[in-house]
């Protein structure tokens, strides 16, 4: 099967190699670049054996923070590396995990003299993939050497559970080349299986995220209130990675509507990507309003900020501090939703679109709990907030059934960590 896999990247090689120069020239790779080819800047091992952690991108990296720190305590004598795909996940892996990761490194491209580098580079006794990152020639080429491969919060997505069985052979021949498996649901647990993964060899640990949320609790209300200028006892309603300008839209026309009710209430958008901050802004601008970006406040004399646009990278988790009422970004189109363990975390109403297939757990758990609100329209959504902004006694309500679901699904980062020190 790997022959196979290779000579298929070989015949569409004209399609991807032009991708990846554009990458490397002109797009995000072009910081390190050397190490997606697998040359990593990690020294020959000492007499410490080492572990290799890789996540795709934020996500994942936030997922396995909490881990992360487990195995540094239980692996004292043990070296970490720890590698990301995009430059964001980089830049929050290196800010929340510096002190307790040896070396960080970008991912190399799944190419056999690639794989082979990076991994005589660093030979670890254990690769740590997290959710479903599986690559044929890494996995092949580390099992090869005689290391463990394992899955950690790992999750099938509804579309690959789709599209999987068409390439079934190839996720099997992957996961036969996998140790062990800590699958966030039984759902997750049985999609691995049905693409070929032993049952004897997963575990349903829950999903880590739950313990990476109450990471986020280090700034209060008040004091972003003051950071934001925001005018003190007025509603905020934080808006999370907003992913298109329809989305942006639809937040803004329920905005106006809560508005017209409550002409005090503040509104704090941050975007998914920063690189989209200038047509936010641009949006907001021409429905009226004055909006204030995060990296220009607090503003002086006294002056408050009614509508602000975060354009700072790796707030927003702890920003959620401020909001009487959250909406989270990514699911009014069908692209998967976004993170909601971070509000549900601070105590706050979360409310979100139809397409949560990338979150459907604690988008039902949520839903189940009653701490988390499906809309479809603007109306409904204003509708949503007006209510709760009326109602202080239903939000307090809602915050200790959020902080207790949060708590009740916490410990998949410990039961993970050790599972690894069990296969080293």
């Amino acid at each position: 099967m790997r022959a196979l896999y290779n000579l298929w990247l070989l015949l569409l090689a004209p399609l991807w190699v032009p991708y990846v120069l554009w990458r490397i020239a002109a797009g995000s790779w072009r910081e390190r670049w050397q190490e997606r080819l697998g040359f990593v800047p990690v020294p020959p091992p000492s007499d410490k054996p080492r572990v290799w952690i890789h996540c795709v991108s934020v996500g994942e990296t936030l997922a396995a923070q909490p881990v992360v720190k487990r195995l540094r305590h239980l692996l004292p004598d043990y070296e970490l590396v720890f590698s990301t795909t995009t430059p964001t996940g980089q830049q929050t892996a290196i800010g929340a995990l510096r002190d307790v990761v040896d070396y960080f490194v970008y991912f190399p491209l799944d190419l056999p003299f690639a794989v082979r580098r990076a991994l005589g580079r660093i030979q670890p006794r254990a690769l740590v993939l997290f959710e479903t990152e599986l690559w044929l020639n890494l996995l092949t080429e580390q099992r090869r050497r005689g290391g463990r491969v394992l899955i950690l919060n790992g999750r099938i997505s509804d579309r690959t559970a789709r599209r999987a069985p068409r390439a079934r052979p190839i996720y099997a021949a992957m996961l036969r080349c996998v140790d062990f498996i800590c699958a966030q649901s039984p759902t997750d647990a049985a999609r691995f299986i049905a693409l070929g993964a032993s049952p004897s060899r997963i575990e349903v640990c829950g999903n880590t995220k739950f313990d990476q949320a109450l990471g986020a609790l280090d700034r209060t209300a008040d004091e972003w209130r003051q950071t934001l200028s925001l005018p003190e006892g007025a509603p905020v309603l934080v808006v999370g990675s907003t992913r298109t300008p329809d989305e942006e839209q639809l937040v803004v026309d329920a905005y106006m509507r809560v508005r017209a009710t409550l002409p005090d209430t503040c509104l704090v958008l941050a975007p998914r990507h920063l690189e989209r901050v200038g047509e936010v802004e641009r949006l907001l601008q021409a429905r009226g309003l004055t909006p204030h970006r995060r990296s220009q406040l607090p503003l002086s004399d006294g002056a408050h900020a009614q509508v602000v646009i975060v354009d700072t990278f790796g707030e927003l988790a702890s920003l959620y501090s401020v909001a009487d009422v959250v909406v989270v970004g990514g699911a009014f189109a069908p692209l998967g939703g976004q993170n909601l363990f971070q509000p549900l975390a601070h105590g706050k109403p979360v409310f979100f679109g139809a397409h949560t297939h990338n979150f459907r757990d604690i988008a039902q758990l949520a839903k189940a709990a009653g701490v988390g609100f499906e809309v479809q329209t603007a109306e409904q959504l204003a509708e949503g907030v007006l209510r709760l902004l009326h109602d202080p006694k239903l939000r307090e309500q809602i915050a200790q059934q959020a902080s207790e679901l949060i708590q009740k699904h916490q410990g998949a980062a410990q039961r993970c960590a050790e599972m690894v020190k069990k296969w080293l």
